[in-house]
């Protein structure tokens, strides 16, 4: 943002103040946020699903055709893929994850083992 402030003769603490002040200028700020992230989301699934185009390089160095073309080929992101799921069906890829915890008895009771159990251990060192 700083780029298109300077660009434009502004300040960016200058744009706040005024995005603190009018809500219509608020609005139109949260929107345009909201564009630029729908884009960034929709290159996200095009390098997931497409992958980027890139040179075929081995430990030898870039690699040629017969007619000494460099070779290219597609990269994918299976983390940016994985990412993605996440995000838009999370109750189906999510991390999961379980705590199990006992909570029967008081606190008082389990205080009181924990404690005979440190005084057994150091009995017995």
């Amino acid at each position: 943002m700083s780029r298109y402030t300077k660009a434009a003769g502004l300040s960016r603490p200058g744009l706040y103040a005024r995005r603190e002040r009018d809500a219509e200028f608020a609005q139109e700020w949260d929107e345009a946020i909201s564009t630029a992230i729908d884009t960034l989301e929709e290159e996200a699934w095009r390098r997931a699903r497409d992958g980027v185009p890139e040179y075929l390089v081995t430990g030898k160095g870039l690699v040629l055709d017969k007619e000494g073309n460099p070779i290219m080929q597609n990269r994918y992101s299976d983390s940016l893929l994985t990412t993605l799921l996440k995000a838009h069906r999370p109750e189906r890829y999510r991390e999961r994850s379980t705590v199990e915890m006992n909570v029967t008895g008081s606190l008082a009771e389990r205080l009181d083992e924990a404690r005979k159990r440190v005084q057994t251990q150091s009995g017995k060192e």
